[in-house]
């Protein structure tokens, strides 16, 4: 597989994390559009939101209350969180993954 995200997550590309555990790992945006931002990632190899099967639902709940754990951990509390699907609109790494943006 030649994704990206997936190299990372499986440390073949090294990069410095904000958060990691088993399901997820939040990593600092390479080419920031705020003060903050950082891209909340399953581990979980899903194209897009369009790809997304039932039993995802849990994954995605899970990325929203991770959102909100790393606003209360860094003392944020306005953001934005935003998906893009597909290139069309902006979504450059085919795997899901979750922008927070704050300032």
């Amino acid at each position: 597989m030649d994704c990206i995200f997936c190299k990372i997550i499986n440390k073949e590309i090294p990069v410095e994390t904000v958060f990691e555990d088993d399901n997820y790992i939040v990593i600092n945006d390479i080419h920031p559009k705020a003060k903050v931002h950082m891209l909340l990632i399953p581990k979980k190899h899903i194209e897009t939101i369009n790809d997304l099967e039932n039993n995802d639902r849990n994954l995605v709940w899970w990325l929203l209350l991770l959102a909100r754990d790393l606003s209360k951990k860094l003392n944020i509390q306005g953001y934005k969180l935003q998906f893009n699907v597909w290139e069309a609109w902006w979504q450059e790494v085919m795997h899901i993954h979750l922008h927070f943006l704050a300032n």
